[in-house]
């Protein structure tokens, strides 16, 4: 397993274990090591993150356990602007939300997934992303509440 990978598996596991600081610090820790203030990309996280949910199992505890820890991730992504990363995790929490019919983190992960894709100059699928989110929805970055209708 390549360095990259083993810092995705590293990840996602602080992640789903809710050892959030500890996430934060390995993301930090490769931040500093690429000089130019270049984001790195996290190599290997959709990987890492289809391995554990597959650990937790398919019961329906663990089909929620494994929403919830995919959109704590997608979001801690978000939040560090992994843009590229974060945007694929969302489909993900999109795709098992529409599976599972659960709606709790469905229009945030639509609304968190367009602001990867406006940030990525991905404008066709930004477009067509926004066009699914409900007029009203709104999250909160970095202590601000956007609305779809801000973006």
């Amino acid at each position: 397993m390549t360095a990259s990978r083993l810092i995705s598996e590293k990840f996602v596991a602080r992640i789903f274990d809710k050892r959030y600081e500890e996430a934060d610090a390995i993301l930090r820790e490769q931040r500093e090591a690429v000089s130019g203030g270049e984001i790195p990309r996290l190599v290997g996280v959709e990987q890492a993150l289809r391995n554990q949910v597959e650990q937790l199992g398919a019961g329906p505890t663990a089909q929620r356990g494994a929403l919830a820890g995919s959109y704590m991730l997608a979001s801690r992504l978000r939040d560090w602007e992994y843009w590229p990363e974060a945007e694929a995790i969302y489909r993900e929490v999109i795709g098992l939300s529409l599976a599972m019919k659960e709606v709790f983190f469905l229009d945030d992960a639509r609304l968190s997934r367009a602001v990867c894709l406006k940030n990525l100059g991905r404008i066709n699928e930004y477009e067509h992303a926004k066009a699914e989110i409900p007029a009203g929805t709104t999250i909160l970055i970095d202590g601000v509440n956007w609305r779809v209708e801000d973006l």
